[in-house]
């Protein structure tokens, strides 16, 4: 006769929020269930599972008897928080997973503040177009895990990004989270700005290719900003501003430096002695261009 096991619900964005176990893990978790039953109950919120997935879904295929503990949170936002810090407890954790957690952690928090203050849900707060109380919130998570404030805000960012692509291509951002596709913080951001029709098909080609450099990024980008452009009407000449002679040569002096940084922390980061005969050579021959056009220019220039 079959025990009437509890039926609780999974929500699958607290689900994702749990890192995933290994194959071995897991039968090591299902033996030891089988053998010695399920001794730690699983811990939910309104139904809803909190901590505890593994062993719910193991003890319905087996018919395994488990006990339940309720926590008591006033709303998902704080679910979210608990779940976060929780997995932030791994110290295994990857840092793409963790950069991810910290910035979920920040946003249900921030939200949670605001509707502690105000006494409004999350649909009041967006009708009202109030900002959440972010400045102590940061803070907080900023020294709770040895980051900056302006971290925490850009993990935000990253987060929200993550969670976009979990929309547009579920593919991509759990390739993405698992290390398999490689792409910067920042172009990640980026890309999530484009709209979706556009952001579907570059996901979708990244997920296939496991790689989207920053120059792919840059361009994919530039493209989508086109195209909108062509929808826009064209200016008379009467709108159009004023011609500046040196708009590029300003333009050039202000994004130079950000170059001289990014070849500073990658001189700082890396170690020759590590480095592929491919890494070396095509490094070697982008820096010789980057000499050439540069000494070039400032010879123009000088000659003036």
């Amino acid at each position: 006769m079959k025990n009437r096991l509890p039926l609780l619900k999974i929500d699958p964005e607290l689900n994702s929020l749990k890192q995933p176990l290994s194959k071995e893990e897991y039968n090591k978790l299902v033996k030891s269930i089988i053998e010695k039953g399920c001794l730690e109950p699983i811990s939910v919120w309104r139904e809803f599972i909190i901590d505890g997935h593994k062993r719910y879904s193991i003890c319905h295929e087996y018919d395994i008897p488990f006990e339940t503990t309720e926590i008591s949170l006033k709303s998902k936002e704080d679910a979210i928080s608990l779940i976060c810090s929780e997995t932030l407890k791994d110290k295994d954790l990857p840092e793409t997973i963790r950069r991810y957690l910290i910035g979920k952690k920040y946003d249900a928090e921030k939200t949670v503040g605001i509707m502690n203050i105000t006494g409004v849900n999350q649909h009041t707060i967006d009708s009202l177009k109030r900002k959440p109380h972010e400045g102590k919130t940061a803070l907080k998570i900023a020294n709770e895990y040895h980051v900056s404030s302006s971290t925490v805000h850009k993990y935000l960012q990253f987060a929200r990004a993550i969670d976009r692509f979990k929309t547009e291509s579920p593919v991509f951002a759990e390739s993405f989270l698992s290390d398999n596709i490689k792409i910067s913080q920042d172009n990640l951001i980026e890309l999530a700005k484009l709209p979706s029709d556009k952001l579907k098909s570059i996901l979708n080609r990244a997920a296939i290719r496991s790689c989207l450099s920053g120059e792919d990024v840059n361009a994919l980008i530039l493209e989508s900003k086109s195209l909108s452009n062509l929808n826009k009407p064209k200016n008379t000449v009467k709108d159009m501003p004023a011609y500046d002679p040196d708009a590029y040569v300003a333009s050039l002096v202000f994004t130079i430096p950000s170059w001289i940084n990014t070849i500073k922390r990658t001189a700082d980061n890396s170690s020759v002695d590590t480095l592929s005969k491919k890494a070396k050579h095509d490094l070697i021959e982008a820096l010789d261009k980057l000499i050439y056009i540069s000494s070039l220019t400032k010879k123009i220039l000088e000659e003036e």
